[in-house]
This record gives C-alpha cells, structure tokens and sequence, in this order.
C-alpha cells in the first residue's frame, strides 16, 4: 500500500476533457484559470486532438494522458486516479467553476466522515429496485453532511487509500456515460465504505450536454445517441446488480 504520509503531492485535481464546453459559461481554460490560487497536481484526461494541440503547454497542467478517440467517463476517470499521487484525488468537469474554500471543505469532510471514501457537493438516495431517484441533494438545499447511495461526478473527492486499500474502480461497460456513478455507489456498499453529499456551495455548474434528449456521442470513433447509450446501460446494471440481488442496501 502506498505512503501516502511520505508523498509530497496532498491533492490531485483530475479533469477529463473533450471539448471547450460550448453549452457553458465555462470551460477547461476558466477552470484552470480557477485552480492557479489552488494547492495541488492537475492531471488532465485529453480525449480529443483539437483541445490537446491547444492545452498541452498550459503552465497549470503537471500532468496529462491524450487519448486519440474519446475514451468515455468511466475510462478517463480511472486513468486519472491511476495517475493520481494525492492523497485526496478530485475528480472535476471541465465545465465548472470552483473556488478555493469548495476545495477545502470537501476535503476536511472527506477526511472527517465515517468511512467516507467519496463525497461531493450533491448527490442522492436511489431505488435500485426501480432505478430511479427517491431523493436528490442539490447545493443550497441542506445544511449537514448527508450518507448518500451515490454522488454526482461533475464534482467529487476520492479518499484514495481507502479507496485502493478495497479495490474499488469505476466499471468501464457503462462507458461512455450514465450509471458509473449508482454502480460506484453499489461497490462502496459492498465494501463497508460511505458515499456522502456535503453542503458545499462555492462552485457553479449548469447542466448542459449530458441533460439534451438530442445527444450524440462519438465514443472510440462510433456515433452514439444518448437513447442509445441509456438503454445499454440500463440493462448491464440489471445485469450485474439487479438479477444477482447484490443491490440490498442494508
């Protein structure tokens, strides 16, 4: 297991990207902007050429993967954390604003909750019988720390030892999209572990692409519609969790 007391790097900010997020006000270049006034190594997950050519240089990026063709959700966060020396790994859209002080509490929550291993800003109680939200916990709408099924993934802190110590990863057959964050949740179950949503406020983010009924994906070089996507998606999680009965909550 890794020492992470004799490791100099306190926190690594991982951020997949794909494009300069045209349906935000922000984007990697603003998000980077933020993290200047931030303590802590941003690696950044390249999954497209146009943005690459353009970023690669940049002064705030210690360390980067560039992937030819859009490796997805799953894969990209998976290879940040691979790359990850922190003790605290950040995972971010590049479609946010965040300010130091979001930094900073989640890190003392992620730190001080029993047996966290994942917190972020919002996130839910899910009936995995049904697949659907009981009850969602958005900035501005609670005032203490929450133990929730799962996380939102446009912002989130990983306690890295714990989780490498229980060999949680996040499950690439629901690349490129949707369900990575319930099947996380799954896993932290089964490992004893907790996910939290914590009452941070200092950060902005607009639901954007992954919200249009209209989506397309170019997933590994295939097209791929967002109907698509969720179907597939829908039945692997039956699959794996649903018809084994490995979901039980309690």
């Amino acid at each position: 297991m890794k020492n992470y007391s004799a490791n100099p790097v306190s926190r690594s900010f991982i951020i997949p990207v794909l494009d300069f997020s045209p349906h935000s006000p922000y984007n990697i270049k603003t998000l980077l902007s933020d993290l200047e006034g931030i303590h802590g190594e941003v690696i950044c997950i390249f999954n497209s050429r146009e943005v690459y050519e353009k970023l690669q240089k940049h002064p705030r990026i210690d360390k980067y993967c560039y992937n030819n063709l859009n490796a997805g959700v799953s894969r990209s966060w998976n290879i940040g954390i691979n790359m990850a020396e922190g003790r605290c790994a950040f995972v971010l859209n590049s479609d946010i604003h965040v300010r130091p002080l979001a930094i900073e509490q989640l890190e003392s929550y992620l730190f001080s909750l029993d047996r966290a291993v994942l917190v972020g800003p919002q996130g839910g109680h899910v009936d995995f019988q049904k697949l659907c939200l009981i009850r969602y916990y958005k900035k501005g709408t609670f005032k203490k720390p929450v133990q929730t099924d799962a996380v939102s993934g446009f912002l989130f802190a990983i306690h890295l030892e714990r989780y490498l110590k229980h060999h949680l990863l996040f499950d690439v057959q629901f690349s490129p999209c949707f369900f990575e964050e319930w099947d996380m949740g799954l896993q932290v179950m089964q490992a004893k572990l907790k996910c939290y949503a914590v009452p941070v406020k200092d950060f902005d983010h607009k639901w954007g692409a992954s919200q249009d009924e209209n989506l397309s994906v170019n997933y590994f070089g295939r097209e791929i519609t967002r109907a698509e996507i969720m179907t597939k998606n829908k039945e692997q999680f039956v699959a794996k969790w649903l018809k084994s009965a490995s979901c039980d909550k309690g």
